[in-house]
């Protein structure tokens, strides 16, 4: 039998994942800026000017979501073949259990026919 293998350590948290944690209940509360008033004589560039920052926004937080979904999921990967690895240590350790077992049970019928 050979001896169990240390578990791999988990990955620390990539550093956007962290700063989407802690950032998050800042977001979803956060007000929207208030387009300044300008002199433009279309106004259409004001609402384009902040569609872009809201777009860049998004396409930000979009990445940082990718990035933890990653995390997520190699984690889960890692987990699963931490269990399997387990599940088989489990399954080998029972079968060497029920093996000795019945060695030690025909050693005592042994004993016993001896005896008499």
């Amino acid at each position: 039998m050979e001896a169990a293998k240390p578990l791999p350590q988990a990955k620390s948290l990539p550093p956007t994942f962290d700063k989407l944690i802690k950032e998050l209940p800042g977001l979803i509360n956060q007000e929207l800026p208030v387009a300044k008033q300008s002199n433009a004589t279309e106004p259409a560039h004001d609402i384009v000017a902040f569609g872009d920052t809201s777009i860049g926004e998004i396409e930000k937080l979009m990445e940082e979501l990718r990035v933890a979904r990653d995390y997520l999921k190699a984690e889960g990967e890692r987990i699963r073949r931490a269990n399997a690895r387990y599940a088989h240590l489990t399954s080998t350790a029972s079968a060497s259990v029920k093996i000795i077992a019945e060695s030690m049970g025909k050693w005592r019928i042994t004993e016993v026919e001896a005896a008499q």
